[in-house]
């Protein structure tokens, strides 16, 4: 196992980089949507809430975005360990 993981060290250098993409990906309507919110907030000085504020329904979004992100994180590493066995 050593000498694959020393052949082919490409496949572990990227695994934090596709990971990172990833989550960020997963959550970033929860990011887009709670700095949204603060800057409503903050420009306005009105409370921001689902009902009153569109910033506020993007973090709903997660409820999605996130089983399909660790779905692709779970893909991604299946595909990376598959690469990395494979004889070549």
């Amino acid at each position: 196992m050593a000498i694959i993981v020393n052949e082919k060290k490409y496949l572990l250098s990227r695994l934090p980089l596709v990971f990172g993409i990833i989550i960020f990906l997963a959550l970033s309507p929860a990011i887009i949507g709670l700095g949204g919110a603060w800057l409503h907030e903050l420009f306005t000085g009105q409370t921001c809430h689902e009902g009153n504020c569109m910033w506020m329904v993007l973090p709903w979004l997660s409820l999605f975005f996130l089983p399909l992100g660790g779905l692709i994180a779970m893909i991604s590493s299946i595909v990376d360990v598959v690469l990395l066995l494979k004889n070549n």
